[in-house]
């Protein structure tokens, strides 16, 4: 679903992400782990077309989308969902899902479908995350940290992604919340979405993870199956544990 190849980017005269290849498959995840200053979530940024300064090829279910601005990237089935679980805190639940499915409507002027051939709706998002459900009429400033997450993943579910890019979202959450955001991956992974998810607790991602990629400024240094990289080598010597 997602392909990457050669990736670079720059800020200025600093070059900060070296010639990235990364491959993301329909169903599965791959945890991009290393510290702080990595170039995790650069590299998520240059993949999603928000730094002027990027190179490379990606492309979206086949499609070449390298010369594409962002918001076409979007439309093509590229979502994300920033760290810090951000909301729209003065609307609802469902009024933060359905600004995105407006977005998604006005986009083209129809629905797309997401990997599996159906098209999210909040009901369909209420279905995943029943709690959604349960608050959709709360106000959005006002839910946990949790649940802020399981919305932004809702939201990113609504305009029908084919991969989503999800950057630190365990990031100031506590231990019981961090196990819920593991489980949410997991079902997400079922229905057919790719995820490319940037993170550093590195315990809870290899759980949920098919592959792991180790980064190290700015390079991707190792790649392999996540149940080897559990106690491998370059996860000790990157990540320090």
């Amino acid at each position: 679903m997602l392909k990457v190849a050669g990736l670079n980017v720059r800020y200025g005269k600093s070059h900060v992400v070296f010639d990235l290849d990364l491959t993301v498959e329909s169903g599965q995840m791959l945890a991009l782990l290393g510290r702080n200053g990595a170039g995790k979530t650069t590299s998520l940024m240059g993949i999603l077309g928000l730094l002027p300064g990027a190179q490379g090829r990606v492309a979206i279910d086949g499609a070449d989308v390298s010369r594409w601005p962002a918001h076409r990237r979007a439309q093509s089935g590229l979502a994300y969902v920033p760290s810090g679980a951000r909301c729209f805190p003065n609307l609802t639940v469902a009024e933060n899902l359905e600004i995105a499915a407006r977005r998604r409507a006005g986009s083209n002027g129809s629905s797309s479908t997401s990997s599996r051939g159906t098209s999210w709706t909040k009901e369909r998002v209420y279905e995943l995350f029943p709690k959604l459900g349960e608050l959709q009429a709360n106000m959005a400033g006002g839910l946990s940290g949790g649940e802020r997450q399981m919305l932004a993943v809702g939201r990113a579910l609504m305009s029908n992604p084919k991969v989503i890019l999800m950057d630190e979202p365990t990031e100031g959450l506590a231990p019981v919340i961090v196990q819920s955001i593991g489980r949410l991956v997991l079902e997400l992974k079922q229905t057919g979405v790719g995820i490319l998810l940037a993170e550093q607790n590195h315990q809870m991602a290899l759980k949920v993870a098919d592959r792991a990629a180790f980064m190290e400024k700015g390079r991707i240094v190792d790649e392999m199956p996540a149940a080897r990289a559990i106690n491998s080598e370059v996860l000790h010597r990157i990540l320090g544990v």
